[in-house]
């Protein structure tokens, strides 16, 4: 998907036009890694403004951080292509590069990836 159809205000992650075809996927972009995961997998979402819980068949997503309605919003559209965790020192500083540039707005703080298939 061009970047060009891509429309977020927010820089930790993008979602597509309301007029636009959903994605097929979500990428999760880690610090360390990403993960492809697609929608026709996702069963449900559930959280607050500062932590989300986003479940896929084999994959349970926590997202922390603030102001994390309008992530939820975008979740339950299914129109969220990329979430994106920002580096230990964006997230402890409230930046994000390029620019240092400080937000007052919606941020991850970060993203954690449990595997749903592997025993406890």
């Amino acid at each position: 998907m061009p970047v060009s159809e891509l429309v977020s205000t927010i820089p930790d992650w993008q979602t597509v036009k309301p007029d636009e075809q959903r994605p097929e996927c979500l990428f999760v972009q880690l610090r360390r890694g990403a993960f492809v995961f697609p929608w026709f997998r996702f069963v449900y979402a559930s959280g607050e403004s500062a932590k989300i819980v986003i479940v896929f068949a084999t994959h349970q997503l926590t997202v922390t951080g603030r102001g994390l309605g309008a992530l939820l919003t975008a979740i339950a559209g299914q129109r969220l292509v990329r979430l994106i965790e920002p580096s230990e020192s964006e997230a402890s500083l409230g930046v994000r590069m390029p620019g240092a540039v400080k937000q007052d707005g919606p941020m991850i703080d970060s993203i954690a990836v449990k595997d749903l298939s592997e025993k406890q």
